[in-house]
């Protein structure tokens, strides 16, 4: 933010932070903000006090992307947490619905009630209003997106051991323990997914530890549980998501030895950063993995676009050149089956869909891409150019021509 911003915004040295040592606003030797924002809590109060966020706004946003997401061969999508308008999330959500109402719907939509901090007693009773609202046969609410962390970059992830270049400091999480575990046994006992972002290894296991304790306690049932980015698990966490059945949702366009990863991160993790982002560990362990894109938020590299994301988990290395830098370990690269299914049905089955999308068979909706070329066949470094001829969704065709 720039001097002007936080004077819209009545940010001051007095000004206190939303959530201290975790969305907050960076300041000088004197206690001044210096313009450097972190966080959810922090960045959307700047941003609605400066222009606030308007559904037409988001609207127009929204549908200039439309033909750009079909021409990438996408027919679903898991909203992962909309911003609000004032207080609410259903405004932005409906969208989807008004869109689909005019026949411009081109995909599916799974979306998430977001909990980015306390207050939480009331997150079921929300995410069921909205869910009142917002229901059409394209677009469901049926998730709880928990902020568990925020990133390693801005030590806002909270991690097991302390920072390598911090290390009188682990991060830190919007909520204690008890509030974990409240939010979780709750959302899980109302029978809704959870879908938990944790960027560093402390909320990872924060997150199984509530897991484990919400299925210990409530009935049993067909959970659907997820948990999201997952830069650095530690060797001791990363049996438990196939024993607790919780799916681990990767931004595999995070995959790759850019400069972020291999410089930032090194600082941040010191050795422990040559265990990143371990998808195949999960697997042998018998683990599910989907895959997710983080955009528009992302990282280094921000993409939509399935095909980028297999290609990088393919890899382990940054679209371009072939002889770019492999990120470590080697051996987590996965097979291009596998990236495939991360991408088709690992997560048609984290959204509750894989009975309806996610491969071809008799009885499935005709959901489906036409590429150019065999991906199979060929180099795995032009997985990524290869060309998207046809989208359908519904059997009908939202990119090229049939």
């Amino acid at each position: 933010m720039n001097t002007k911003a936080l004077e819209v915004a009545k940010v001051t040295k007095d000004t206190p932070d939303p959530i201290p040592r975790f969305s907050y606003y960076v300041r000088d030797e004197k206690g001044y903000p210096t313009g450097y924002v972190l966080e959810v809590n922090a960045v959307l109060s700047l941003v609605n006090e400066v222009e606030p966020i308007s559904p037409a706004a988001m609207g127009k946003l929204m549908e200039e992307w439309l033909p750009k997401a079909s021409s990438a061969g996408i027919t679903a999508i898991f909203d992962a947490g909309v911003p609000p308008i004032g207080n609410d999330q259903g405004a932005i959500l409906s969208l989807y619905t008004e869109l689909e109402t005019r026949g411009q719907l081109p995909f599916r939509v799974v979306g998430s009630y977001l909990v980015k901090s306390p207050p939480i007693d009331d997150v079921v009773q929300q995410l069921q209003n909205i869910r009142k609202r917002v229901s059409s046969e394209l677009v469901q609410v049926a998730v709880v997106k928990i902020i568990g962390d925020g990133t390693q970059e801005g030590y806002t992830a909270w991690l097991v051991e302390p920072y390598s270049d911090k290390p009188d400091f682990s991060g830190a999480s919007p909520f204690s323990e008890e509030q974990w575990t409240k939010l979780v046994g709750m959302t899980d006992a109302a029978g809704f997914d959870l879908h938990i972002h944790a960027c560093g290894d402390g909320t990872a296991r924060a997150g199984l530890d509530a897991l484990e304790k919400a299925i210990a306690a409530n009935p049993p049932r067909d959970r659907r549980h997820t948990i999201a980015h997952l830069v650095y698990v530690t060797d001791q966490d990363l049996p438990r998501f196939a024993k607790l059945g919780v799916n681990s949702q990767f931004s595999a366009n995070w995959f790759s030895a850019d400069p972020d990863t291999t410089e930032i991160l090194k600082d941040r993790y010191g050795e422990r950063q040559k265990k990143l982002y371990r998808a195949q560990s999960i697997l042998k362990s018998g683990g599910r993995i989907s895959f997710g894109t983080d955009w528009p938020a992302a990282g280094y590299f921000s993409t939509y676009k399935p095909l980028d994301s297999i290609q990088i988990a393919v890899t382990r290395q940054l679209i371009g050149k072939a002889t770019n830098p492999v990120l470590g370990p080697e051996e987590e690269r996965l097979t291009l089956t596998q990236a495939v299914h991360a991408n088709t049905m690992g997560a048609a089955h984290q959204i509750r869909m894989e009975d309806k999308i996610g491969s071809l068979e008799v009885g499935k909706m005709a959901d489906l891409v036409v590429l150019e070329r065999n991906i199979f066949e060929g180099s795995v470094h032009d997985i990524a150019s290869t060309r998207i001829d046809l989208t359908l969704m519904n059997g009908k065709p939202t990119h090229g021509t049939v």
